[in-house]
């Protein structure tokens, strides 16, 4: 009798040490985790004496289900979520660089914005839109805002300014930044699929009497291989979107470092929108020599601090309609 009652104790002892170490047993797939341990010992006890296999098809499922259930009902990007503060801080924040825009979740549309969004955001929701696609931490949006409203003349147009970013915590950085810098009401940060949600995005903005002045895609993430190349921002379909809404020679505005995927880029929407775009420079061997914004982004401050080459070129809408 004390032997028994010495091995009992001895297994409870193995199995309490198994669930808070998350201890694996490889060969039968038996997976012990704390979440279903602590609150009942006993239970996890038993769960030594379960078949490996129906042990490792539960778990399975219920990490599968837990994945699914991740976004339920809202997008990465939920607005409730997004007035959060990230604890990143400027200067030593540190962000993951690449996601699969391809990936379930990235699929949903954005619910970053309110029902009444854009009339609740700017100031005059009329004024031209510059739109910056994949626009990171917002530094590029954020300075050119604040030298916009030191500009004064005739020839100087006011516009408002909207940055899109796939990455959420990234998207709620730049959304932060705005009322540090005091740029409330002329500019705004949207976490979502510019794939996505583009076509919905404009559509509001231009029903509301707006148009979109600008587009810059600059320095997007590469997806070299061939089975990356349906992650790329610069789609036929983004194209397609952009001439929708473009009015007549409002413009395009792409540039990166990697002169493949500037390539890349220009040839789809040289090929894509044919009748609706310009390539302001007609040689494909060659680029613009500046930036037409004046005002560099980070990525393209630190590649000319290293003497190397960026890649650009601006194309112009036409005055042909969309079927």
């Amino acid at each position: 009798r004390l032997l028994a009652i010495m091995i009992i104790a001895m297994l409870q002892t193995f199995s309490f040490k198994a669930c808070h170490t998350n201890a694996f047993i490889s060969k039968s797939k038996v997976v012990l985790s704390p979440s279903s341990c602590s609150k009942n010992l006993s239970k996890c006890f038993s769960t030594t004496n379960t078949s490996a296999g129906n042990v490792s098809m539960e778990d399975e499922k219920s990490s599968s289900d837990n994945r699914e259930n991740e976004y339920d009902g809202f997008s990465p990007w939920h607005i409730e979520n997004s007035s959060r503060p990230t604890k990143k801080r400027l200067g030593s924040s540190r962000f993951r660089q690449h996601v699969n825009p391809l990936a379930r979740k990235f699929q949903m549309p954005t619910d970053m914005i309110s029902e009444e969004w854009p009339n609740d955001t700017f100031d005059d929701p009329t004024l031209p839109l510059h739109i910056d696609i994949g626009c990171g931490k917002g530094g590029f949006l954020l300075s050119l805002a604040k030298e916009s409203i030191s500009e004064e003349g005739e020839d100087h147009e006011k516009r408002n300014y909207l940055g899109l970013e796939i990455r959420p915590s990234v998207s709620k950085y730049a959304k932060e930044r705005i009322s540090k810098r005091k740029l409330n009401g002329i500019i705004d940060f949207i976490g979502c699929n510019a794939n996505v949600d583009l076509d919905r995005l404009l559509d509001r903005y231009t029903s509301n009497g707006g148009e979109v002045a600008l587009v810059s895609i600059q320095f997007p993430d590469p997806h070299f291989k061939n089975s990356h190349k349906k992650r790329r921002v610069v789609t036929p379909e983004l194209v397609q979107t952009l001439a929708k809404y473009l009015p007549y020679e409002r413009e395009v505005f792409i540039q990166s470092d990697i002169k493949e995927v500037l390539d890349i880029m220009r040839l789809t929407i040289r090929e894509e929108g044919a009748n609706y775009f310009t390539d302001m420079i007609e040689n494909v061997d060659q680029y613009l020599d500046e930036n037409p914004t004046n005002v560099p982004t980070e990525r393209e401050v630190s590649v000319l601090d290293q003497n190397l080459p960026v890649y650009r070129t601006l194309f112009r809408r036409t005055d042909a309609k969309i079927n």
